[in-house]
């Protein structure tokens, strides 16, 4: 990164649930599939923005980039799939007001940290240049 200086730095503490769990179908009156969001998202999203907030990192305005760590291990051994933790992280960033809509990013970079020393997420965010 070029401008690591100019970045915002934003911790969350509590791991994003899997993409894979973020949505639920069902079969409406009508026979219709339809999908919402599960309950488990929706409270980490609402979680995580008002604890974004309360960090005051600031505010991306346009193209962006953004480098998010995630905890290995974190509180359990089970594996997970590190692409499926990027796509939650970027909504509470969207739902926080940090960043306009994730369809902005230039850049994403997501790895496994070893040892955050606490929280389960950090994510730098940079303009675009």
């Amino acid at each position: 990164m070029d401008r690591i200086s100019a970045a915002l730095r934003i911790v969350i503490s509590e791991m994003p649930p899997s993409a894979n769990a973020m949505r639920k179908s069902f079969v409406d009156k009508a026979g219709k599939i339809r999908s919402a969001k599960t309950e488990i998202y929706a409270d980490w999203k609402e979680a995580a923005a008002w604890e974004i907030k309360g960090q005051r990192a600031g505010r991306v305005e346009g193209p962006y980039r953004v480098y998010m760590a995630f905890q290995r291990d974190w509180r359990s051994n089970r594996a997970r799939d590190l692409d499926t933790l990027i796509k939650p992280t970027m909504d509470s960033l969207v739902a926080a007001g940090v960043i306009t809509d994730d369809s902005l990013a230039e850049e994403v970079r997501a790895k496994w940290a070893d040892n955050l020393e606490g929280p389960a997420v950090v994510v730098l965010i940079c303009a675009a240049e």
